[in-house]
């Protein structure tokens, strides 16, 4: 819900109020009223553009037998034309799981939400990028799957598999899956 609309009620009442108490001042009152009209009326629209620019995304990574890293993870997803969004903290900026939650446990599915500008395409590349020589022991990633909800009947979901068994002693430079034509 918009104060935009509340603003230029209020701004009309108090106009209208002005006006009747004093009929004289009319010509110092209009202008005044008819910038605030205005004003709240483009900060609407505005701000109706900037809502439908922005899409919901949720990604959930599965997890093997073993636990995963304990520090912080940059997570690059890129969509089909280049653009992407990316995160240098996945759990800190988009965990949704609660902040005493300890992801990447074996065996689990953490989720991670964030809300930013919507991308034309879908996705076709997730990249995972930690420090160097962090992982130990290893790590497996079953899959990590997306989902994209937006406006205009935006709803995109893709998965990306990791090789069954495939586990990762390292993080860095980065493991990925997917394939961007």
């Amino acid at each position: 819900m918009s104060i935009y609309p509340i603003l230029i009620t209020a701004s009309l009442a108090y106009t209208i109020t002005l006006l009747q108490a004093n009929m004289t001042k009319i010509t110092n009152i209009a202008p005044l009223a008819l910038f605030l009209i205005i004003a709240a009326f483009f900060s609407t629209l505005q701000a109706r553009e900037i809502k439908n620019d922005y899409c919901d995304y949720e990604m959930v990574v599965s997890t093997g037998p073993s636990r995963g890293p304990s520090t912080k993870l940059k997570v690059i997803l890129e969509a089909i034309g280049g653009d992407d969004i990316n995160t240098t903290n996945v759990v800190k900026n988009w965990g949704a799981m609660g902040p005493k939650h300890t992801y990447f446990l074996p065996n689990s599915n953490d989720i991670f939400r964030t809300r930013t500008r919507c991308l034309e395409q879908n996705f076709c590349v997730v990249l995972i990028q930690g420090k160097k020589g962090e992982l130990k022991p290893h790590w497996y990633i079953n899959n990590i799957t997306v989902a994209t909800k937006g406006p205009g009947g935006i709803d995109r979901f893709k998965t990306f598999r990791f090789i069954s068994d495939n586990e990762f002693s390292s993080l860095w430079p980065g493991i990925s899956d997917g394939e961007c034509p």
